[in-house]
């Protein structure tokens, strides 16, 4: 590679704002990601293996869990990944042939039937795809990695007790567990699907798991990971629009790379400059409503949303009775709708009857909106 080929690779955007892709520098997971692979590294047993990634969009759930995945397959694991709908059980099964197929015997996709004299030819016959339950299927496939010593680990995304298929999968890992098959289970989702999952009746079991709430990381951990990101570029940056830009990331981990995105863009300068930060973010700003903050109202009840309004008003910080007095309903009704808001991630407790919003830059938006 000559120089000036070199150069231009350097000066690529390093950040990655894209949703599931892991990037370079993942800042603030060092402990969880420690937590997990010893319990990978541990006999089947070790309750790390049986771990659950609960946090608002945009907290980085779907890059840990490839991430982890990524560890797993260098410590010699086999792991498949889906997301919990139906079908998954299907997707499951066909990822673990795929990837084990250097381990598993070879199949036959035909046999010889008869033979036409008259006709000079031959009459095959295809074998049936698969026999028995998903369960026996899934015995056999881990019996033959048992006897090769290799583990398999599940890694689900968007969990939810809406899809039958999922309590079906979680049903059927208790099984391995007791049966101390060499498997491990990683999951996540937003934190009130979390809780429908782990509160359904037929799978009790989940309430054990580990829970790991990934919500923001430090301001210093999102600082040091864009520093580290833009360095890897070839490229540097002013102390000040480090300092304004890792501040506006709200220690959201998509908030980090978009906005460096962003600010990586506005020039070809070898250096990033505070004006560069500042337009950075605000172009992060309006993607941010387009891609998480819209979708997260969405989801939201008439009354959660009016919840959200009878916050605004000033402080960053309210009591949960001065809302309740806003939107002219109990007590009681208020901190009802504080307790889903608050599984959601969107709402944060910060003292006794004292919120406030766990995403400011929703905050902003609904401030933004109401002005009009």
């Amino acid at each position: 590679m000559n120089a000036d080929v070199k150069e231009a690779e350097l000066l690529k955007n390093p950040f990655t704002p894209v949703f599931g892709h892991e990037p370079l520098i993942l800042a603030g997971r060092e402990k969880l990601i420690a937590d997990v692979l010893r319990g990978l590294d541990s006999p089947p047993g070790e309750p790390n293996r049986i771990t659950i990634f609960t946090g608002p969009r945009g907290s980085g759930k779907t890059v840990l869990l490839g991430h982890i995945a990524s560890e797993a397959e260098a410590r010699g694991w086999i792991s498949v990944h889906t997301s919990a709908a139906e079908g998954m059980l299907t997707d499951i099964a066909e990822q673990i042939e795929r990837k084990a197929a250097e381990h598993l015997p070879k199949k036959s996709k035909s046999k010889l039937t008869g033979v036409q004299v008259s006709g000079f030819g031959f009459t095959r016959e295809v074998e049936p795809e698969k026999s028995g339950s998903w369960r026996t299927q899934m015995d056999g496939l881990l019996d033959l990695l048992a006897e090769r010593k290799i583990g398999l680990l599940f890694s689900i995304d968007e969990v939810t007790a809406d899809v039958p298929e999922m309590i079906r999968f979680v049903s059927t890992f208790q099984i391995f567990v007791m049966e101390k098959r060499n498997v491990a289970l990683m999951m996540a989702g937003l934190p009130s699907r979390v809780l429908g999952l782990i509160t359904h009746k037929d799978i009790s079991f989940l309430r054990r798991a580990f829970r790991r709430d990934i919500g923001s990381v430090s301001i210093p951990e999102a600082r040091a990971a864009m520093k580290k990101t833009i360095d890897f570029s070839g490229r540097g940056v002013e102390g000040k629009a480090l300092d304004f830009a890792s501040e506006k990331t709200e220690g959201l981990p998509f908030l980090i790379q978009l906005i460096g995105y962003h600010m990586f863009n506005q020039s070809e300068r070898k250096r990033i400059l505070l004006e560069d930060a500042q337009q950075g973010v605000k172009d992060a700003e309006k993607d941010m409503e387009d891609m998480i903050l819209d979708a997260t109202l969405a989801e939201l009840t008439d009354a959660e949303t009016r919840f959200l309004y009878a916050m605004l008003g000033g402080a960053d910080r309210v009591r949960v009775g001065d809302v309740a007095k806003n939107m002219e309903v109990s007590a009681s009704q208020a901190s009802h709708i504080k307790r889903k808001l608050v599984r959601l991630g969107i709402v944060a407790e910060c003292g006794r009857g004292v919120i406030e919003f766990a995403m400011p830059m929703l905050k902003k938006l609904l401030e933004k909106e109401h002005a009009f």
